[in-house]
């Protein structure tokens, strides 16, 4: 991915304005291939809160600005609503959309160990978070207490988090300043609100069964006199392969069995 060049923001202004951090997130999808994937990640912050999305997905469902309001497609954005930071993760699991309130606690610790990323002051910072261990850099520089995915917490905005198997990682790549307000509007459909917990059973049904909503479709016979039977085994076929082959889950803690 070409890196963008940094906009060096005083402090104050950072805090202040609405701005877009650009992150690079590599990650293994699959442990058998092992091979690394790259996305760019976009965390828009707001005074109001936070979006974290993938800007493919954004671009791929043709989704105007957030500034204009005009958001369709929610697979996979976490939202923090600030001053309490409460995080919401929106996701759709057999055609429903689900935001998923996750009130789980990140218990930092704080390192003295220091460095500099990208000519930001950064310091250590080690958390235990959906059954991963996690290495942070954090800057002060930036006081914004958020960060990549659901992170947040630390006194300064996270500029660096890896994994300690090395398999998902992301890195703040660019600053961009953004005009309007966070929009939390929806599409028409209507989301479903659950917990963590009722979406971690949830998911591991859908891993188990990525086809189940296929079974209701009624065998039709086309004009050439054959039936949709085989699209739907090679659907079938499709799904369970993608979840096969998605066996690195960035919340591993997902398939745990309690």
């Amino acid at each position: 991915m070409k890196l963008f060049a940094f906009l060096f923001f005083l402090s104050h202004f950072v805090y202040c304005q609405s701005n877009r951090f650009v992150y690079e997130y590599k990650s293994v999808k699959d442990t058998i291939k092992n091979d690394t994937t790259k996305a760019v990640m976009y965390l828009d912050v707001y005074k109001e809160g936070s979006i974290f999305y993938d800007v493919q997905n954004f671009k791929n469902d043709s989704i105007a600005s957030i500034q204009n309001e005009k958001l369709s497609s929610f697979e996979n954005r976490v939202y923090k609503k600030y001053p309490n930071y409460d995080v919401s993760l929106i996701v759709s699991l057999y055609g429903d959309i689900y935001i998923v309130s996750d009130l789980r606690k990140m218990d930092w610790k704080i390192s003295s160990e220091k460095k500099e990323i990208n000519k930001f002051s950064t310091q250590k910072a080690t958390l235990h978070f959906a059954g991963r261990i996690w290495t942070a850099w954090f800057s002060t520089d930036i006081p914004i207490s958020d960060g990549p995915y659901k992170f947040h917490g630390l006194p300064g905005l996270v500029l660096k988090i890896e994994d300690n198997t090395h398999t998902h990682s992301f890195g703040l790549v660019a600053i961009e300043k953004l005009n309007g307000i966070l929009s939390y509007k929806t599409s028409s459909k209507k989301m479903l609100s659950i917990d963590h917990e009722k979406y971690r059973k949830l998911y591991k049904e859908y891993r188990g069964n990525p086809s189940k909503n296929l079974m209701g479709l009624d065998i039709i016979e086309t004009q050439d006199g054959k039936s949709n039977s085989e699209f739907k085994r090679n659907m079938e076929k499709y799904y369970k392969n993608r979840t096969k082959n998605n066996n690195n889950l960035l919340e591993v803690d997902l398939l745990k069995t309690k």
